[in-house]
């Protein structure tokens, strides 16, 4: 019990809950820029394959910035107020400035090229301060707590925040904005969801500068360095952490893998094709999630016992498999149903209760891959601590970052080009359009087929992933043993 102690730290619950809100900031924007899409055709007269392909040129662009806005967080010596507050309410203000400029301010005042040029720009300032607190929130998550049994709860607060918020904003959605505005996602409607995201993601981030306040100091943000030595982390500490630690590169895999198909799937149009076109009841549809949501959260902390128990690396793997399975169940049920047969999941009987029990299960396992991938990020930050004693929790959020910034704007793409396939080369889907073969085909491949190859994928990483619950065990009595040597735990 005295090694135990001396190895692990443990935060309290509230601090747990509060410090993660910045989660909570964060979703409410992740499910606003899936409307850019809308936005570009919307307020700016964009077609949707140019939207998406604008999309990606803005994320790409911003993702290659993402190292340099690492480098300063991690090479930022913290102060009186520390910089995980300061770096994330920044990161804020900047998302929120430019969603405010796309979806309002410009909305239907520019035109042609001009239009262009300010999509372009917006939504690369857009990602540029998701970035930055995606960075500060990284951090949180890793500081907060190394306990291998704790750590694992730290991601399933993560996953209600991921999964609650966007929840709750659906609702607010389908429920009170969307019929203010006949049903469609037109200006006005999209302006309005702005608005809402914006307030929330300020009072989520309230809430987590509350609780990270007992974090944020330079004692806990720093590297395994002789006493009075402070870290300075440069180029060549990236490059290592990039060839040296193989645990980084195939969590990079799983996540790049898992990450294209959540975006995918979770575009606004590929959303609205399953829940406007095919089941052809929003309202339906968003209860349907908003059920499998709250069912599959039983899921993720059942999911966090788990990863206590065996760890990231063997969750991974079990999860995955079943998520295949469950997916091959779900596109075998839509096609047995048909593009006429899927109205039935919007009314009550059999096929709406078959739907609503995959649809728990698979969102069940997500959260589950959800919880294990933070634990996962986590882990690798603290084996770089271990390998090189540089404490990198920025640089490794940064890769993130990066592919997530680079996966969400080819999502926007391959969403983008799926919907012209089916018809929707000038338009976007909407409720009330007739429901067609294609239409059903297309969309059950990328809600549903694309994530089976990205489960295949994590499949294959988690085989040269060694980051195991025992091997865990030893990087954390290394960094312990490291720390007493250079003099930090006294």
């Amino acid at each position: 019990m005295e090694a135990r102690k001396n190895i692990y730290h443990r935060a309290s619950l509230p601090a747990l809950i509060l410090s993660i809100a910045t989660e909570g900031a964060t979703m409410g924007f992740y499910l606003l820029i899936g409307f850019a899409s809308y936005a570009a055709t919307q307020n700016f007269g964009i077609g949707t394959v140019l939207a998406g392909t604008l999309l990606m040129v803005s994320r790409i662009f911003d993702g290659v910035v993402d190292p340099f806005i690492a480098a300063l967080f991690d090479r930022w010596i913290p102060g009186k107020h520390g910089k995980i507050r300061i770096f994330s309410l920044a990161g804020l203000t900047v998302m929120s400035l430019a969603d405010i400029l796309l979806f309002v301010v410009f909305a239907g005042r520019v035109q042609g090229v001009a239009a262009a040029v300010v999509f372009v720009l917006m939504n690369v300032l857009h990602a540029t301060g998701y970035s930055m607190v995606g960075i500060g929130s990284s951090v949180i998550q890793t500081a907060i707590t190394n306990d291998p049994v704790q750590r694992p709860f730290v991601n399933f607060i993560k996953v209600l925040y991921s999964y609650v918020v966007p929840m709750s904003v659906s609702t607010l959605i389908s429920f009170v904005i969307l019929p203010r505005h006949d049903n469609k996602y037109n200006m006005e409607c999209l302006g309005e969801i702005c608005i809402w995201v914006v307030i929330l993601g300020y009072i989520f981030m309230a809430l987590a500068c509350i609780g990270v306040r007992k974090l944020d100091n330079p004692q806990t943000l720093k590297g395994i360095k002789a006493e009075g030595e402070e870290q300075k982390i440069g180029l060549k500490d990236m490059w290592s952490l990039l060839k040296n630690n193989k645990p980084l590169r195939m969590y990079i895999l799983t996540g790049a893998s898992d990450k294209l198909a959540q975006q995918v799937s979770s575009q606004s149009i590929i959303a609205t094709m399953m829940g406007g076109v095919l089941i052809a009841n929003f309202r339906a549809s968003t209860m349907i999630g908003n059920m499998s949501s709250i069912v599959g959260m039983i899921f993720a902390f059942l999911g966090g016992v788990y990863i206590a128990k065996f760890g990231a690396k063997k969750a991974t793997t079990v999860w995955s498999w079943v998520s295949i399975l469950l997916n091959v169940v779900m596109i075998v049920f839509c096609l047995i149903l048909g593009p006429g047969g899927m109205k039935q999941i919007g009314a009550l009987g059999v096929p709406m209760l078959i739907y609503v029990v995959i649809m728990i299960s698979t969102t069940g396992t997500r959260m589950i891959l959800t919880t294990s991938a933070g634990t996962m990020r986590s882990d690798v930050i603290d084996y770089e601590l271990s390998r090189s004693g540089n404490y990198m929790p920025g640089f490794v959020g940064a890769v993130y970052s990066f592919i997530d910034n680079t996966v969400s704007s080819t999502a926007a793409v391959i969403a983008g080009f799926g919907a012209a396939m089916v018809g929707y080369t000038s338009t976007v889907p909407q409720m009330g359009d007739e429901a067609t073969w294609p239409i059903l085909l297309m969309t059950l491949a990328l809600m549903f087929g694309l994530p089976i190859v990205g489960w295949l994928c994590n499949i294959f990483a988690m085989r040269g992933y060694e980051l195991s619950r025992e091997r865990m065990v030893e990087v954390q009595t290394q960094i312990a043993e490291a720390k007493e040597r250079s003099g930090q735990n006294k």
